[in-house]
């Protein structure tokens, strides 16, 4: 089997399953609330008011973890335990097959959290209203880096950087879905133990600009600094993905 038609396969089967179309509607199902209900969408308050709703007062961010596994990163439990993994590490090598799924994972947690972001936060961009906040919402994030950005920038560096922490942090986590999954082979503890870490962070280690559990919206990195969030997210992707690697190298030699 090639690299290239069994990437093409694999990612196929990435985002066309179950899983993969349940996270996305229990995510829109919490999202959507603190959107449509919660949120003028009459042009009658900034957008950033709406985003706040969304990311800090719906009760997604402590639950978040939850979803980017639940597509993709436990499948590897399945096919260890019912022999397939042999099959495939056999006709692909372990270096192929490391880097395909990877790269399959990777994308299905991301699309998983990045689809109902980008719809949630494009209605409330639409029913808000853009540009600097005024009136009853002149003091929302003031003095924040997030203001700085919109006058220098404009409305997309909010916009397209929640959408980008959005698919970043689904990458993240489901690859750290992955990493568990291929170290103890088995679905309960691919699913729990990421959202497990992911509370621990959370209760721990608390505002942090390197705390990963502030990079879903970062309004918390350092004051909203979008660019710095994206550098801590490829550094912890960066982390986890030669432990999924060192994971998959010591079952291809078992």
């Amino acid at each position: 089997m090639s690299r290239k038609s069994f990437f093409l396969q694999d990612l196929k089967r990435s985002i066309i399953n179950p899983g993969f179309f349940v996270g996305i509607v229990l995510i829109l199902i919490i999202l959507l609330p603190p959107a449509v209900l919660d949120t003028p969408l009459d042009g009658t308050r900034s957008y950033l008011f709406g985003y706040g709703n969304v990311f800090h007062a719906s009760g997604f961010s402590p639950f978040a973890a939850i979803f980017p596994v639940l597509a993709y990163a436990t499948v590897f439990c399945e096919e260890h335990n019912s022999g397939y993994l042999r099959m495939i590490l056999y006709r692909t090598g372990f270096a192929d097959f490391m880097k395909v799924r990877a790269a399959t994972v990777a994308f299905s947690g991301g699309m998983m959290t990045a689809v109902p972001i980008t719809a949630v936060c494009l209605i409330v961009y639409i029913g808000g209203a853009q540009g600097m906040p005024t009136g009853s919402d002149k003091d929302i994030l003031f003095g924040s880096k997030i203001i700085e950005a919109i006058v220098k920038y404009g409305d997309w560096y909010v916009v397209g950087g929640k959408i980008l922490l959005g698919f970043l942090f689904g990458v993240l986590w489901a690859l750290v879905g992955f990493a568990f999954a291929v170290w103890i082979p088995n679905r309960y503890v691919g699913l729990l133990a990421p959202f497990i870490l992911y509370d621990t962070l959370w209760l721990f280690i608390g505002y942090k600009p390197f705390n990963p559990v502030h990079l879903l919206s970062g309004d918390d990195v350092a004051h909203g600094d979008y660019p710095l969030a994206v550098l801590i997210n490829l550094l912890y992707i960066g982390i986890t993905i030669p432990v999924i690697y060192k994971g998959i190298k010591q079952e291809g030699k078992c």
